[in-house]
């Protein structure tokens, strides 16, 4: 799988709320970094933190632009919240070997 694919794969398990999709395309070590600089590390505090994202009921993002290279891709995303308002970030995603998600890193735009 390619860079082009994880994240495809990746934005239709958040679509789908499909939890053990999503969870499956990351690394066992891997690290997920929020915008705050707070960190998630191995599969496990993964699955929890999206667990409670989708316990939120937070938006789906809707994937712009992207920017790929041979194992790593940046995304471009923005999600419109319930009050209207509109979150743009950018993950960088970098895989590893096998091609799994091994970090992803999201910024935040600024308002």
């Amino acid at each position: 799988m390619d860079p082009v694919d994880v994240t495809e794969r990746y934005f239709a398990s958040i679509r789908a709320r499909d939890l053990n999709g999503l969870v499956a395309l990351y690394a066992e070590d891997a690290c997920f970094t929020l915008p705050n600089g707070r960190e998630f590390n191995g599969i496990e505090a993964i699955r929890e933190m999206h667990r409670s994202v989708f316990a939120a009921s937070a938006p789906s993002p809707t994937p712009l632009a992207s920017i790929a290279g041979a194992s790593s891709i940046a995304v471009e995303i923005e999600a419109r919240l319930p009050d209207g308002t509109v979150r743009r970030t950018a993950n960088f995603y970098y895989l590893n070997a096998s091609a799994r998600i091994q970090r992803l890193n999201v910024y935040m735009r600024g308002g």
